[in-house]
């Protein structure tokens, strides 16, 4: 069945925001020090301020493991679930291999990087993290991943070098013998890591625009209540679970008010970015960093765009027949829209890194 929306699992990296403040409170600290000519006391500013430090730096180690799992959800998303979803396009999702009537055998490999960067999570995971619930989930299906990427590619080296038409298919047998029972033991897993991981990415979002909002970095906040928002969306079209061609029934209480607030919010942040005095306050180090800002300002404005199309199609009947399905020049489409949640999320990590 062809699902509702491909990139609603899509989660955003978070801000680490201490090491200006961190600089701009050592100076104060010690400028306060030498006036006070204050004790070495436990609660001498310095001694403050080294705690904070310390609290800070367990700060940014938790922001850096937390972004990292992130990551290795959205590469499961995305590189690993289209690769194998590209073998299941040739190949039936049964134990016994089938080759699809008009179907055509996988060429799609994974390239190194994607199984060094998957060794490197595993890796984090056993040394151990802030996050110890995460940790066993991905020393469980990490490895399972490895040796599904390592099958696969055997796969896409059989399909490229067409093997296929002098033996009858008969090593493509052998590896799907291999790989489908791999791909079917690591599927619950799969789907609760990364359920996990949206549960704790609401949870520390809710967390950081606190902080932002108390830090009065308006900016800052503005662009990540956009991606809150986003997710609120797209979170409530997967809850409702339809396919693109029933889009007519899609219950659009919860989307039209995200949405409205969403495009609001776009238009704060639009009026914020203009102002360059404001864009510095913020402590941004990217020397692109103007630009940056309105390339997510305009992709912002994109997804809201294909989010209005959808609606308005909606309120006047409009809907897609099974042959516009994966069409991408269809504004309003399930397309469209995941391709501009992607584009804000590409970003919002080139903002946040």
């Amino acid at each position: 069945m062809k699902t509702a929306i491909m990139g609603i699992s899509i989660m955003a990296l978070i801000f680490s925001l201490s090491a200006c403040e961190d600089i701009k409170m050592a100076q104060n600290s010690f400028q306060q020090d030498k006036l006070n000519n204050a004790e070495q006391t436990g609660d001498s500013p310095m001694d403050v301020f080294k705690k904070g430090l310390v609290e800070d730096a367990e700060e940014d180690e938790r922001i850096t493991e937390y972004n990292l799992y992130v990551d290795f959800s959205n590469f499961l998303v995305f590189q690993y679930k289209d690769i194998i979803n590209d073998y299941f396009l040739g190949v039936a999702k049964e134990e016994e291999f089938l080759l699809l009537e008009g179907g055509e055998y996988t060429k799609e490999s994974f390239p190194e990087r994607d199984s060094a960067f998957v060794q490197s999570v595993i890796d984090q995971a056993k040394i151990g993290t802030h996050f110890p619930d995460l940790d066993e989930r991905v020393k469980f299906i990490g490895p399972l991943i490895l040796e599904i990427m390592e099958i696969n590619n055997e796969a896409a080296v059989y399909g490229q070098s067409e093997t296929y038409l002098y033996d009858q298919y008969e090593e493509a047998k052998e590896i799907h013998k291999r790989l489908f029972p791999l791909i079917e033991k690591v599927s619950p897993a799969y789907e609760e890591y990364n359920a996990a991981i949206h549960s704790l990415s609401l949870e520390r979002t809710e967390k950081e625009m606190q902080t932002l909002k108390a830090r009065g970095y308006a900016i800052r906040y503005s662009i990540v209540k956009l991606f809150s928002l986003k997710d609120r969306i797209l979170d409530d079209m997967e809850r409702q679970d339809l396919i693109q061609a029933d889009i007519l029934r899609m219950n659009l209480s919860v989307i039209r008010p995200a949405h409205e607030e969403f495009r609001t919010t776009v238009s704060e942040l639009e009026k914020l970015i203009k102002d360059q005095k404001a864009v510095d306050g913020e402590e941004f180090t990217d020397p692109t960093i103007s630009a940056d800002l309105a390339d997510f300002a305009a992709a912002s404005k994109e997804f809201a765009l294909q989010i209005q199309e959808m609606m308005r199609r909606i309120d006047q009947g409009e809907g897609f027949t099974e042959e516009d399905y994966g069409k991408t020049n269809l504004d309003g489409s399930f397309v469209k829209i995941d391709q501009s949640a992607v584009e804000m999320l590409r970003i919002y990590n080139k903002v946040t890194s």
